[in-house]
């Protein structure tokens, strides 16, 4: 979508728009697609997919299994890196995370929102490990994520209520939040403590506190969170990944042209919440 009229009012270029379609398609999944269930999901002739699919493998943009599956290639790495490189918002996070210092042995990422879901877009790597390995462009539900629900919780109560219209939610673990009702109530915390938990909710046996970072209109322009083995986290690891978390967060917010906010007073007796009973 563009906002410029003389741009919105040229016809679409069908055997581009296909090819778009197409990559998405294969991008949405992991273990690669058939000619035919590409065929079936752009709804157009196989033949058609098949010559603009050739071409994009031909430029490395996807590439052919020997299964005869389509799968996304270098070159879409290459360019999404392209992209991250010019990136204000990545720009500036890994300015600010050098120039902090903060958690160096805790892997931080960078995401931000798509939708329902988070996209990472920068990872800063630890020396301590992870239960999940975050890779740029991962997407997750962000309801099940601490900076999906940081990100939330700085949009408009109407806003997310519009956005999650079924009332039953996708789950990763039995430790996610299920319901709609669930997550405006976990969200009302989150606007209260300016910071959220994924405790398990992602991935058994990992904990992450994430917090969003505002742009100069106040609205939420990604979100930063740390990973940790959650069976490795006291509550004073807990409140000090949080309160590092935060400050990083506000000093990306003001390095993009947004307001500082009094950083809050966290207790470490509750930085790790409570377990969710599985659903």
């Amino acid at each position: 979508m563009t906002d410029d009229p003389a741009v919105a009012a040229k016809p679409a270029v069908p055997a581009v728009l296909r090819a778009v379609r197409l990559l998405e398609a294969v991008a949405d999944a992991p273990d690669g697609m058939t000619l035919s269930a590409l065929a079936r999901t752009v709804n157009a002739p196989k033949s058609s997919c098949l010559a603009v699919c050739t071409t994009l493998v031909d430029t490395g943009l996807l590439v052919r299994t020997g299964t005869g599956r389509y799968q996304l290639g270098l070159k879409v790495v290459q360019l999404g890196r392209a992209y991250l490189a010019r990136s204000d918002l990545a720009t500036e996070f890994r300015r600010t995370d050098e120039e902090l210092g903060l958690l160096p042995d805790d892997t931080i990422v960078l995401s931000v929102l798509h939708g329902n879901e988070v996209t990472y877009v920068d990872t800063r790597h630890g020396k301590r490990p992870v239960a999940v390995h975050y890779s740029i462009g991962m997407r997750l539900p962000a309801h099940c994520t601490a900076s999906g629900k940081a990100l939330l919780a700085a949009l408009p109560p109407e806003e997310v209520a519009q956005r999650y219209t079924d009332d039953h939610l996708e789950t990763l673990t039995g430790h996610s939040i299920s319901s709609a009702a669930e997550l405006t109530a976990e969200l009302e915390q989150v606007r209260a403590r300016r910071y959220a938990v994924d405790d398990e909710e992602t991935a058994l046996g990992m904990i992450c506190f994430g917090a969003a970072v505002l742009d100069r209109s106040g609205h939420p322009a990604g979100a930063l969170s740390v990973s940790m083995v959650k069976a490795a986290v006291d509550v004073d690891r807990a409140a000090t990944a949080t309160r590092s978390i935060l400050q990083l967060a506000q000093a990306l917010t003001v390095r993009l042209g947004g307001r500082p906010w009094d950083l809050p007073v966290i207790d470490s007796m509750h930085a790790i919440t409570a377990p969710r009973s599985p659903s």
